[in-house]
């Protein structure tokens, strides 16, 4: 049985909405939309586009081929996610291109290469290269308070502290994602139940939204686990209400910029050669989204080793918990 498609995400001239419209009719409202005309002054729309619209991926490889990324492999689940793989830049594009040389030079769908099918997620470029001005933050997304905050620390630039440095000192929710035809992100909501937003810069994506009003139907029994992939064969069994879940969908374009409110729950496929950029926030509009999250998640991981409650500790072991489980840097 197909999904079931009771909406589809309203486009509209970014240009032409005024901030004050912008926060009462989408943020105030907690509904998405897609924004266009944001991105013509970009200068990642211009460095890492081709002439033919594909990603530049020699332009990336070249200036910015040491950075080191979390890839994920779109073929492997681990636990509730993909499985996450550490490489250079350079290794990234190298196996992209290879793939795509074996599929004669389109968009590669790698998958069907034999080959691991990579995504380049959550790459903290702005942090790292805080001198090469990518893009600006549309007006719309600039009341951010969490990288605001984020923006007192700073990167460190050895790996081999990798292990041993504060996670708080190297993040932010500012991130590059560059995956291939076929690459996808499974069903989640976003970290804190932010805000998010997604700009591609070239390439094209499929969106599937679920309100937060029916967010229970893609839950088990015990509300403990999500559906990871809404276009597998789901246990009717484990997830009783997920038949009954009304989509939204959404095809966003080169040069458009969507907005995730809190709560909905997605699903996301490049149909091509795609890299976008996208942020993570909250204000004022959402806070009781995040305070709400925290608390809940607060609450179990202090349950969950309440035989510690006598140790002088406990206080900073709930909040170690709480921040791995939850902050998801």
């Amino acid at each position: 049985m197909g999904l079931k498609i009771g909406g589809r995400v309203q486009k509209v001239n970014g240009r032409e909405v005024s901030y004050g419209e912008f926060v009462e009719k989408y943020m105030a409202q907690n509904q998405p939309v897609v924004l266009t005309g944001l991105m013509d002054d970009w200068r990642a729309c211009k460095d890492w586009v081709s002439p033919n619209g594909k990603p530049n991926l020699h332009f990336i490889s070249t200036h910015f081929g040491k950075s080191k990324v979390q890839v994920a492999d779109c073929g492997t689940r681990e636990f509730t996610d993909q499985k996450r793989i550490e490489m250079t830049v350079s290794e990234f594009v190298d196996h992209w291109l290879h793939l795509s040389s074996a599929n004669n030079g389109g968009n590669c769908d790698c998958g069907a290469a034999g080959k691991p099918l990579l995504y380049l997620k959550d790459w903290h470029f702005v942090k790292e290269y805080p001198e090469y001005i990518a893009y600006r933050t549309p007006v719309d997304f600039s009341d951010d308070w969490l990288n605001l905050y984020l923006d007192k620390f700073h990167m460190h630039n050895d790996p081999d502290t990798y292990s041993e440095r504060n996670e708080i000192s190297c993040s932010d929710y500012r991130f590059v994602y560059m995956g291939a035809k076929g690459t996808w992100t499974p069903l989640h909501a976003d970290v804190f139940r932010s805000y998010s937003w997604s700009a591609n810069v070239c390439g094209k994506k499929q969106w599937y939204f679920l309100p937060p009003s029916q967010h229970h139907l893609v839950f088990d029994r015990n509300m403990k686990s999500t559906v990871y992939n809404i276009f597998a064969d789901v246990s009717q069994s484990k997830f009783p209400g997920f038949e009954k879940a009304v989509w939204w969908e959404c095809t966003q374009e080169e040069n458009e910029v969507i907005f995730v409110p809190s709560g909905w729950y997605h699903q996301v496929h490049n149909l091509e050669d795609t890299i976008s950029i996208n942020h993570n926030w909250f204000n004022g509009y959402n806070l009781s989204w995040v305070w709400d999250l925290l608390l809940k998640d607060y609450t179990e991981a202090s349950d969950y080793i309440e035989d510690l409650k006598g140790c002088d500790d406990f206080e900073e072991l709930c909040q170690r918990n709480l921040a791995a489980n939850t902050a998801e840097f």
